[in-house]
Parts: C-alpha cells; sequence; structure tokens
C-alpha cells in the first residue's frame, strides 16, 4: 500500500471535509466514535461534489438533491442515488489524512 497525504487530521467527529487533489475528489469524514472514512468525493447521481454533505446515522447526505450513502462501504441508501461511490482506505499518519490512492 502507497498511502498519500491529502488534509491535515483537524477533521472533527461527526463532520466531513471535501478535498482535491490531484484532479480527483474525495471526502473525508470522521464518525461520532472518531474514526476515519474517506470516499468519492462526487454524488454518483449528478456527479455534483459533495461539498458540504453532511454525516448523519452512519451515512453521508448529499448537499444537492438529498441523495444518502453508507459511510462504511459508500452503497447508496436513498434515493435519488442508485449507483455507491467508492470508498477509499484511510488513515492518519503525523497529523495528515492519507489515503491509498493505489487500491
Amino acid at each position: 500500500m502507497a498511502f498519500t497525504p491529502i488534509t491535515p487530521c483537524d477533521v472533527a467527529p461527526g463532520t466531513t471535509r471535501f478535498v482535491q487533489h490531484e484532479g480527483a475528489a474525495f471526502l473525508v469524514a470522521r464518525d461520532g466514535d472518531g474514526t476515519l472514512h474517506a470516499v468519492d468525493g462526487l454524488c454518483s447521481h449528478a456527479l455534483l461534489p459533495l461539498a458540504g454533505a453532511r454525516l448523519r446515522r452512519g451515512h453521508i447526505i448529499c448537499p444537492h438533491h438529498g441523495a444518502r450513502f453508507d459511510i462504511t462501504n459508500g452503497a447508496a441508501k436513498g434515493p435519488p442515488a442508485h449507483c455507491g461511490i467508492k470508498t477509499w482506505l484511510v488513515r492518519e499518519n503525523n497529523g495528515m489524512i492519507e489515503l491509498d490512492l493505489d487500491a
């Protein structure tokens, strides 16, 4: 695995952060237990950025049309999205959030 630093690790529990890195978009979320998750940063419904997405009960809520995705596996959990989004291996290292972009 080759992890790449993408953003500082100061994401508070229960929040998300939209990150662009080398032409790709990601959404990093820290659940209420403090566990980090990372998914593609574009909603599968309309390919709009998930910037400003909320985290609620283990789901990411798209700020544009309300599509819901499971934070752990990216599965679509509510319309208008019918396709899931990719998840990424994520870790904290030396004050940075890193993703395995080769996975």
